[in-house]
């Protein structure tokens, strides 16, 4: 079999390996955990040894503050070649949390939608010792008509399947955490 090292355009870090019938990305630069939509600032996005899924981050709190990139984010200001951007209305942003169950999937535990700031604390408690998907998107206007990104996810891309998903952003709440 022949390898054959492809250097993906857009996506510095990142080559394609193919084999016949095969098609891998492999990390070639840096932590290299690919990211669609908004990138997670904390709980941060950290790579398992051996594994295309990425790590439950313990959280330090059962109501933690979660904090991503502002939206339009550098990748889009540096592609914004036309002034698109000076456009752009008011961004919100929506956030979604669930608790894992078997399989890919999980229980919507919490939602707030219309946040104005690239972070949030949650305002209800999570269960302690439990682990959890989150993900987040923005939300704006571009000449009067509102549109959204794509929901955060990272690691595994499964881009264009719903949320949630193995692709999800990924935390776990202390065992022993004190009462909020």
């Amino acid at each position: 079999m022949k390898d054959v090292p492809n250097r993906l355009p857009g996506i510095p870090g990142i080559r394609r390996l193919v084999i016949p019938g095969i098609a891998i990305l492999v990390v070639t630069e840096g932590c290299g955990i690919p990211v669609v939509g908004l990138q997670p600032e904390y709980p941060p996005v950290e790579r398992r040894t051996f594994s295309i899924l990425t790590k439950y981050f313990e959280v330090s709190s059962l109501e933690p503050t979660l904090r991503w990139e502002p939206f339009p984010r550098p990748i889009d200001r540096k592609a914004d070649k036309e002034g698109s951007l000076d456009r752009i209305g008011e961004v919100t942003y929506e956030l979604r949390i669930w608790r894992t169950t078997t399989g890919e999937s999980g229980v919507l535990v919490y939602t707030r939608e219309g946040l104005k700031v690239p972070y949030h604390t949650l305002e209800n408690p999570l269960e302690p010792g439990t682990r959890y998907l989150w993900s987040v998107r923005a939300g704006y206007t571009l000449d009067g008509r509102f549109q959204v990104i794509e929901w955060g996810l990272a690691g595994y891309l499964l881009r264009g399947q719903t949320v949630p998903n193995d692709s999800c952003f990924r935390f776990r709440t202390p065992e022993n955490a004190p009462p909020p």
